[in-house]
């Protein structure tokens, strides 16, 4: 059955309930660190954890959210507000519904490997979705030490790293570029996201070793990886910060504000579109487009431009 949409009032009023519950002295507030089901887990300090129900008409329940629970007379917990948001990471799944990923994080780190092997048009769909909810992001590739040539095998650093992107790469086998990894979590509030296979279990398990986290094994069949982690969770690192560990999935497709254009979660097309001719160039033939002229004469990646035009044509933007 298709989950029923909230009109415009309905969510006002929700809204509204929540700001009143959250004011309410009878309630605790908490953060949201996994969900089992219908319940969720809500830490309530560094040593209590409570399984709770959610209240009807909530909304949607990430990992980091922020809510206030209140106890029944039966010793039941229940979620009755979630608190403003700085941020919520969305996708759009294969039936074009939304669906959120995580709540108030403060970087996303994009996972790719060297098997199976990155996918660009991926790659910046997520760098995309990232943009456009203010939260910084960084290409980790992972399974380093599978490469023949380590300094740049798919040339990332060429693409990327002008944009002011960071690139991380790691090998949870070996533990090269590891302690890099676990330096950039600290004091953060990070996701690890990517499709299934690239090694987020392992390096999750290499970060907290005490966890019971099990590793997925590539299928030798199709070389994709088989899906691990069943529902999000959020740790808190050893060495500060927290990580939102996400179930994999083999395509993201980013939530798009329709209104806002396409281009502003293209840095390089952001900074040269302010040349551009027309104010409203969409960068796709129009003349005197200093974006295409850029593409032309090799000062901006053929491919990031592609992957621009196909996500303009499937309507993800304008």
């Amino acid at each position: 059955m298709a989950k029923r949409r909230l009109s415009r009032q309905q969510k006002n009023r929700i809204q509204a309930a929540q700001q009143a519950f959250s004011a309410s002295h009878d309630q605790k507030p908490g953060l949201v660190v996994s969900h089992r089901g219908g319940r969720i887990l809500v830490e309530l300090d560094a040593t209590e954890t409570i399984e709770c129900k959610i209240k009807s008409n909530l909304g949607t329940i990430v990992c980091g959210d922020r809510v206030t629970i209140e106890t029944t007379a039966q010793s039941e917990h229940r979620v009755m507000g979630i608190l403003a948001r700085d941020n919520l990471l969305q996708r759009v799944d294969g039936f074009g519904q939304v669906r959120a990923v995580a709540a108030n994080i403060s970087q996303l780190f994009v996972c790719l490997a060297v098997s199976p092997r990155p996918n660009l048009f991926l790659l910046d769909q997520y760098l995309l979705s990232a943009e456009q909810q203010n939260i910084d992001a960084i290409i980790l590739l992972n399974k380093i030490d599978l490469a023949a040539d380590e300094r740049d095998p798919f040339g990332l650093q060429q693409i990327y790293r002008p944009l002011g992107y960071r690139i991380v790469a790691t090998s949870a086998t070996s533990g090269a570029g590891m302690n890099e990894f676990e330096s950039l979590l600290i004091d953060q509030v990070s996701v690890l996201s990517g499709v299934s296979g690239v090694g987020k279990s392992s390096l999750t398990s290499w970060l907290l070793p005490d966890e019971k986290i099990k590793i997925a094994q590539i299928s030798a069949a199709n070389a994709e990886g088989r899906h691990t982690t069943r529902a999000s969770r959020l740790y808190h690192l050893p060495s500060g910060g927290d990580l939102i560990d996400t179930p994999g999935v083999r395509g993201f497709s980013p939530f798009v504000d329709r209104d806002t254009p396409l281009a502003l979660g293209f840095r390089e097309i952001r900074d040269r579109g302010e040349h551009c001719r027309f104010h409203n160039c969409l960068h796709r033939n129009e003349p005197s487009c200093a974006v295409i002229a850029a593409v032309e004469s090799g000062e901006m990646s053929v491919s990031r431009y592609q992957n621009y035009l196909k996500m303009l044509e499937s309507g993800a933007g304008c």
